[in-house]
């Protein structure tokens, strides 16, 4: 339970590394390093899409060697590219360090979900994975708010040293930890590729994992990249309001991911109305935020968009649930990581898709002090994109199937 306890130390920050680069820095990337939007978008996307492309692989060597083992490998990655990139100058070493991040951050979840596994079983399964997601969460909201007034106050290369080093501190406590309790006992499972191919011919499947691709990728990208830009150019919000609606969004996540591992045991032990309740948040915000920047309403509904967009955080226990429930035993380590991979990989397609459409109205852009203002059209083609995503996504999740027992 100790070495847990560090580990999900370390998995707090990480999510830090994933919420607080690019998007809390946006404008400070563009003036002081001279990124453009697709550039900064591709700092995030790059992040996303080596995670997600990861999972596979993290999910057999999770398998094979443990979760503790594998977090470890990874947990020395991570804490490398944190210190690398607030280190570089050239934009090459940062994508490289970002890139770096984004790998050793690729363990991290898979490997904490196989330790709940092992240590509290099925029984308590999706209460501590609701925990555990919620931690995340908990560090992404710190790269919001307390991240902008820190770097406003000491620049935000001092204040990534710092997390850095808090980092590399959480990581030798596991490591030492670890090497005190000895690892778990692992069966030294093969890897055995044939059981991607069944979890994509599984029909109960397939819509769990075409949300996964879609729900979270556009909260996250809201979250962790676009969204503080758009309220700064189009909500005309300061730079510390604007994070501040990016931490009650992330406190949102907080709470509704929490409450979505605790109120499907707590009221009926059934799955899909908290899956359904997600994919009707995704649509909520996105309306909210299609039709705010339509009709040029005021900022309050931008506001609301975001914190109904936290209500999709409703939906992830008892999605990982159902993809335990509905695979063969043997395949639902990769299954898992199969949805955790395409989350991910969905965040870099529609970040970087966001990204382009920005650039796209880059002529019709104006340049100040503080970064490049995009014109109201820009947003409402950003804003009409992800609605239809929202769509796409509400009728995927109506397919699942109820996996829970009513009592």
């Amino acid at each position: 339970m100790a070495v847990f306890m560090a580990m999900l130390a370390l998995y707090f920050f990480s999510y830090f590394q994933r919420v607080g680069v690019p998007g809390t820095i946006f404008n400070e990337l563009q003036v002081e390093v001279g990124l453009s939007a697709v550039s900064i978008a591709m700092l995030g996307s790059m992040f996303t899409w080596i995670y997600g492309a990861m999972q596979i692989v993290v999910g057999f060597a999770a398998d094979r060697h443990g979760g503790a083992r594998a977090f470890l490998v990874g947990g020395a990655l991570l804490v490398a590219g944190s210190f690398w990139f607030p280190l570089a100058d050239a934009p090459a070493a940062m994508f490289a360090a970002r890139a770096l991040t984004g790998l050793g951050a690729s363990f991290m979840y898979l490997s904490l979900v196989k330790e709940i596994a092992r240590i509290f079983g099925d029984a308590r399964f999706t209460h501590w994975v609701g925990v555990l997601i919620g931690i995340g969460y908990a560090g992404g909201l710190t790269g919001t708010l307390p991240f902008e007034r820190l770097a406003s106050g000491f620049g935000w290369r001092p204040v990534l040293i710092a997390i850095a080093a808090a980092m590399s501190l959480a990581y030798i406590a596991a490591f030492l930890l670890l090497h005190r309790f000895g690892p778990e006992p692992t069966a030294g499972i093969p890897v055995r590729l044939s059981l991607l191919g069944d979890v994509l011919r599984d029909r109960r499947c397939r819509p769990l994992m075409v949300t996964s691709s879609i729900a979270f990728p556009i909260m996250f990208v809201i979250q962790t990249v676009l969204g503080k830009k758009f309220l700064q150019d189009f909500g005309g919000l300061a730079s510390a309001s604007a994070a501040t609606v990016i931490m009650a969004m992330s406190a949102g996540n907080v709470v509704c991911v929490t409450l979505g591992g605790v109120l499907p045991q707590r009221f009926g032990g059934l799955r899909r109305p908290w899956i359904m309740l997600g994919a009707s948040s995704v649509v909520a915000a996105s309306a909210c935020l299609l039709l705010g920047t339509w009709l040029k309403a005021p900022g309050w509904v931008f506001v609301l968009g975001y914190l109904l967009l936290s209500g999709s955080a409703f939906a992830t226990p008892s999605n990982l649930t159902t993809i335990k429930v509905v695979s063969r035993p043997e395949a639902v380590a990769i299954a898992i990581s199969l949805s955790n991979g395409l989350s991910y990989l969905g965040s870099g397609v529609i970040g970087q898709i966001g990204g382009v459409i920005l650039a796209s109205f880059r002529g019709e852009a104006s340049e100040t002090p503080s970064g490049i203002v995009y014109p109201h059209v820009a947003y409402l083609a950003l804003s009409g994109f992800l609605a239809v995503l929202s769509l796409v996504n509400f009728y995927f999740a109506s397919r699942v199937p109820e996996t829970g027992k009513a009592r």
